[in-house]
C-alpha cells in the first residue's frame, strides 16, 4: 500500500473511531439526563407526598379528633345510647389511627425532626415489637446526618425491607446495621426467617426489590442481597457519601 493510500486509511479509520467517540459520549449525555430526569420525578413525587402528609394529619386528623371528642361527650350524658356510641367512638379511633399511619407511611416527620438514625431505629423497633422478636441495631453511623437524598433514600431501603421481613419472613431475630468504609455508608439489614430463592423470578412478595434497587441507583448506589429458603435474607445498601 503506497504511502498516499495509507494516509486516506489511517484518516477514515480517526475519523471513524472520532464519531463512534461522539456517539458514545451522546449515550452518555442521554444516560445522565435520564438519570436527571428520573432523580427529578422521585423529587416531586416525595414532595407530592409531603403536601399530602401534611393534609392528612392537619385537616383530617383534626376533624376526627373533634368527631371522637363529641362522641365522648354524648356518651358520657346518653346513658341509653351508651353502646352504640361505643362502637362509633371505636370506629373513630381506628380511622384516626389508619390517617396517622397513612401519614407517617408518606413522609415521616419523624425524619425531618429527629434525623436518620432514630426514624430507622423506630421502624426496626416497631416491626420487632409488633412480631415479639429480638432486634439488634448497630446504627452509630447514621447520627452524622447525610445529604438529604441518601438519607431520605436510605429511610425508604429500612422501611421496604423490614416492611418485607414483617409480611413474608417469619424471623425470630432481625438485625440492622449501619457502617461507613471508604466515603461509602453501608446499611445491612437482616432476617433469620424464610428466606427465597435469589435465583428465581420475584414473586410478588419480592417485587419490592427491584424498587429499593432503583433508589439507589439513582443516588449511585447498589443493593445486594444474599438469601437462600429457611436460611433467611440479608440486605446490603451500599452509597457514597462524597462526589
Amino acid at each position: 500500500m503506497c504511502l498516499f493510500s495509507r494516509g486516506r486509511h489511517f484518516a477514515a479509520l480517526t475519523e471513524k473511531k472520532s464519531m463512534e467517540g461522539g456517539i458514545d459520549t451522546g449515550k452518555d449525555d442521554s444516560s445522565r439526563k435520564r438519570r436527571g430526569l428520573a432523580r427529578h420525578l422521585v423529587a416531586v413525587q416525595e414532595e407530592q407526598r409531603l403536601r399530602l402528609s401534611r393534609e392528612l394529619h392537619d385537616d383530617l386528623g383534626q376533624m376526627l379528633a373533634s368527631v371522637a371528642l363529641e362522641l365522648h361527650i354524648v356518651r358520657a350524658g346518653s346513658p341509653e345510647m351508651d353502646a352504640r356510641l361505643e362502637r362509633a367512638t371505636m370506629l373513630i379511633d381506628q380511622l384516626s389511627a389508619k390517617v396517622h399511619d397513612a401519614a407517617w407511611s408518606l413522609r415521616p416527620a419523624d425524619l425531618d425532626r429527629q434525623g436518620l438514625r432514630a426514624s430507622v431505629e423506630d421502624l426496626a423497633t416497631m416491626l420487632c415489637g409488633q412480631l415479639g422478636i429480638a432486634c439488634e441495631m448497630d446504627l452509630e453511623a447514621l447520627s452524622s446526618p447525610p445529604p438529604a437524598e441518601i438519607a431520605l433514600t436510605l429511610y425508604r431501603i429500612a422501611q421496604e425491607a423490614l416492611t418485607n421481613i414483617g409480611k413474608h419472613a417469619a424471623p425470630s431475630r432481625v438485625s440492622v446495621t449501619a457502617h461507613i468504609q471508604d466515603d461509602r455508608m453501608r446499611l445491612t439489614i437482616e432476617d433469620d426467617g424464610r428466606g427465597f430463592d435469589g435465583s428465581a423470578e420475584p414473586g410478588p412478595g419480592h417485587l419490592g426489590l427491584a424498587g429499593m434497587r432503583e433508589r439507589l441507583a439513582l443516588v449511585g448506589g447498589k443493593l445486594s442481597v444474599e438469601t437462600a429458603r429457611g436460611k433467611g435474607t440479608t440486605i446490603y445498601a451500599d452509597v457514597p457519601l462524597a462526589g
